[in-house]
């Protein structure tokens, strides 16, 4: 009898190891940088393996798609990154991952495990002559995904278009698992499988000795983390504030260069706002982790990447015609408008780290409304053309 016991223990054991260890798609997918014509996915597997993700427009045939580098196809990894281009306006598609786990790769060769094969899933291309769009704005959830739930659906998620987190999702970064329990898994089990979320990269983002790697988690074409974006006449823009101290201090060891990056990014603007698609458009939406305008005290050290952003961009910002700017980093909400700032000409919602503003834009008119996480109205208001 005892025999028998242990022989179905031990069956179990092994069971229960197999199980333990089978292959899996265990993060994602989650779309980026979706446009007109292309789309980004991300996903993760438990093991080195070779992935692709079919793609097809309702009631069309499905085509792979890899990711190529230099006549390689991307394999013997768990991290995966597809750009899939060519697509069109406009049109619903669906899509599914697709992998074998490699179980042996040798010079000469390859031995597959399993292979798996998630379900369909869908998202739509934007639409080129969009007159409307419907976003979520919020920052500083400092890895409290509940929390970030929460906000998102009281703001109606599943009704946006696109969700903006404005920097401060994580406290730093030094485990690639991270971001996706900060913010990323949570993003999928609401709404990131079918459309986007863009990540405005706040301050503790640049902290952690894997902060060099964040971008693989959130890949731009341009490589990076700043850019610009239309969808239908709207323009968004998207600056990467860096750090919040002067780069000589002590903490950053001297491997930082903010102030420069910022110069950067102030020349790009310049650039920006004299062009034609930036003039066309007739909203124009920015997102910037941190607000223009500081209430530190001059010596505070924590004021400088503010102040640096007030010299050099500030002067450009009251030039551009902004419609509205969302920022965060202050943990206090605060909506900053020309009645009370004499040195703005646009409005901000500053938002705090339980607040969350949801913007719809229809033609010639832009909602705004700014709430909390009791569900109080924080701020309310209509801009018209």
């Amino acid at each position: 009898m005892k025999k028998i016991v242990f022989c179905f223990l031990g069956l179990l054991a092994v069971l229960y190891t197999a199980s333990a260890q089978s292959y899996t798609f265990n993060h994602g997918p989650y779309l980026q940088e979706l446009s007109e014509h292309a789309v980004t996915f991300v996903f993760t597997t438990s093991d080195k393996g070779f992935s692709w993700v079919e793609v097809k427009p309702d009631g069309g045939e499905a085509e792979r798609h890899y990711t190529v580098r230099n006549g390689l196809r991307d394999a013997y990894n768990t991290f995966n990154v597809i750009r899939v281009e060519n697509l069109r306006p406009d049109t619903r598609y669906q899509y599914r991952l697709c992998s074998k786990q490699i179980a042996d790769f040798q010079p000469y060769k390859v031995t597959f495990g399993d292979s798996i094969v998630s379900p369909w899933r869908r998202f739509s291309t934007p639409d080129p002559k969009a007159t409307a769009c419907s976003f979520i704005a919020l920052s500083d959830m400092h890895q409290q995904p509940d929390k970030l739930g929460r906000l998102l659906n009281q703001a109606g998620v599943g009704s946006a278009d696109m969700i903006f987190y404005v920097g401060d999702m994580m406290n730093y970064y030094d485990n690639e698992e991270t971001p996706f329990r900060s913010f990323i898994d949570k993003s999928v089990e609401l709404f990131a499988s079918e459309k986007p979320f863009v990540l405005v990269r706040g301050n503790h983002e640049t902290r952690g000795n894997m902060a060099r790697e964040y971008a693989r988690y959130v890949p731009k074409s341009s490589g990076k983390y700043y850019g610009a974006y239309r969808v239908g006449d709207i323009m968004f823009i998207v600056f990467d504030c860096g750090e919040d101290k002067p780069d000589d201090f002590w903490v950053y060891a001297g491997l930082t260069d903010f102030d420069g990056y910022r110069t950067e990014q102030a020349a790009w603007f310049g650039e920006l706002i004299r062009s034609k698609a930036y003039k066309s458009a007739k909203w124009r939406i920015v997102m910037n982790h941190f607000p223009p305008l500081s209430h530190m005290e001059s010596d505070n050290p924590e004021r400088h990447g503010i102040q640096d952003i007030t010299d050099k961009f500030l002067p450009l910002y009251n030039q551009a015609k902004i419609d509205l700017m969302i920022s965060g980093h202050t943990h206090a909400y605060e909506f900053m408008s020309p009645d009370k700032y004499d040195r703005l000409t646009f409005p901000v919602i500053v938002n705090s780290t339980e607040s969350v503003a949801r913007i719809d834009i229809d033609g010639r008119t832009l909602k705004a409304k700014v709430t909390d996480t009791g569900g109080n109205t924080l701020k309310e208001f209509t801009i018209s053309k």
